[in-house]
């Protein structure tokens, strides 16, 4: 999408790149939601133990977890302004986030995989995509929410990293 590579589908990986088996989750605990939706990580996982944006995480090589600055720039590319990609705790970007949504026009192809909260229930299949960056925020991080039912991509850093959603990894240049 532009001069960025990513993933065609969500992460479904249940080990490290060092092969050490982490924790992960298929939503409702059902595992043949796995192969359509992927798996759901806490960011800490994710990142595979690092706090460095664009780190490699749980990706493959070659690969690594996109930082903010990277969400921005696909949704630039998609029409977004500068400004409006700047926004904070916000729906922005309208349109952009219709794009970014299985048979939307970007490629991007979410499913809208839901989330697992921190106290361990799971919500939202078929009607959100939450995806991590690898950018901190305090004691958050930023993350990406498409919503089946607005038009405009969510940036926000307001749930705690214990949260488990989706990791769509970018090429690495």
């Amino acid at each position: 999408i532009g001069d960025q590579l990513w993933m065609k589908e969500n992460l479904r990986v249940t080990k490290s790149p060092e092969s050490t088996p982490i924790i992960s989750y298929c939503y409702d605990d059902n595992i043949e939601y796995e192969s359509t939706f992927g798996r759901l990580y806490t960011w800490d996982v994710a990142m595979n133990g690092s706090v460095t944006e664009m780190a490699q995480g749980i990706c493959p090589d070659g690969w690594h977890i996109p930082s903010d600055a990277e969400w921005k720039i696909l949704e630039m590319y998609l029409g977004m302004s500068e400004q409006e990609a700047h926004m904070t705790n916000a729906w922005r970007g309208e349109g952009i986030g219709t794009s970014l949504i299985m048979g939307g026009q970007s490629g991007y192809e979410a499913l809208l995989s839901g989330r697992r909260s921190s106290n361990g229930s799971y919500s939202l299949l078929h009607q959100f995509e939450y995806v991590w960056t690898s950018s901190e925020h305090g004691e958050y991080a930023w993350r990406r929410c498409l919503n089946l039912m607005d038009t405009k991509v969510g940036r926000w850093n307001t749930f705690p990293k214990t949260y488990a959603f989706s990791v769509r990894c970018i090429k690495d240049n």
